[in-house]
């Protein structure tokens, strides 16, 4: 059943541009820990990008760490404080191109934190450049005005499916752009907080996310872009489940 109800982890506006998925991921985290009874445990750690937003907005115990960091300075949180939760709220930029390999190590390592990745294709907060990792085949960006390119760029790299490469505990990919995904998505996210909870590994989430500012879109013409072209190259669905769910 949906909830009605804000999550009490929320605790003040902050600035998300209108229609970005940011805000929908940030509050299905809050709800997933609310849920769980895991909120007064959190450590959040968050880009210097479109999430730091929710150091603002939410109510929990939260660093900020340098561009693409994000996974080594969680790796380290868990590891001396290994009671807390630690989550990872991060960009795609930051976790595939300027943190790879922060991320693939805490991945190769089964750090037990929750990554969560929002994938909107684009570096979003310093002004819409190309994603080596996410941005498609021909779409414009601020250092690709005339459309990525194979032979400028390569094609984008379907990250989770490197990741299952590792001996990891948990890998999915959702997006947010109705209802349906939306609620699949919070599932794959509680998940990965069970999965902390219970003292298992790695696990990350990567959600398909809009961002109208910087495609220059209407938020309702950017979702269905994600339905109609961004899920054809990064499909939905669970990668990885040691828990043999897949």
């Amino acid at each position: 059943m949906a909830r009605l109800t804000k999550p009490e982890s929320i605790i003040k506006p902050v600035g998300y541009c209108g229609g970005c998925g940011h805000g929908v991921i940030q509050r299905l985290i809050a709800e997933c820990l609310e849920e769980l009874g895991m909120a007064d445990t959190v450590i959040s750690v968050v880009d210097i990008a479109c999430s730091y937003w929710s150091l603002e907005a939410l109510d929990y115990d939260a660093i900020a760490g340098p561009h693409g960091r994000c996974a080594a300075v969680a790796t380290g949180i868990k590891k001396v404080r290994p009671d807390k939760t630690v989550y990872v709220h991060a960009g795609d930029g930051s976790s595939y191109v300027i943190g790879l390999a922060e991320t693939c190590y805490t991945a190769i390592r089964d750090i037990p934190i929750t990554m969560i990745v929002v994938n909107n294709g684009i570096f979003g907060m310093t002004g819409g450049q190309l994603c080596l990792a996410t941005t498609l085949l021909g779409d414009k960006t601020l250092s690709s005005k005339n459309g990525r390119t194979r032979e400028q760029a390569g094609e984008p790299v379907d990250m989770l499916n490197v990741f299952k490469n590792f001996d990891v505990e948990f890998l999915a990919r959702g997006a947010v752009y109705d209802a349906k995904h939306v609620d699949q998505t919070k599932r794959y996210i509680k998940k990965g907080f069970e999965n902390q909870r219970d003292k298992k590994g790695f696990s990350m989430i990567e959600i398909l996310s809009p961002c109208p500012t910087n495609w220059k879109m209407e938020p309702v013409k950017a979702s269905d872009k994600i339905r109609t072209q961004t899920e054809k190259v990064f499909p939905l669905g669970v990668f990885a489940d040691r828990g043999g769910e897949q």
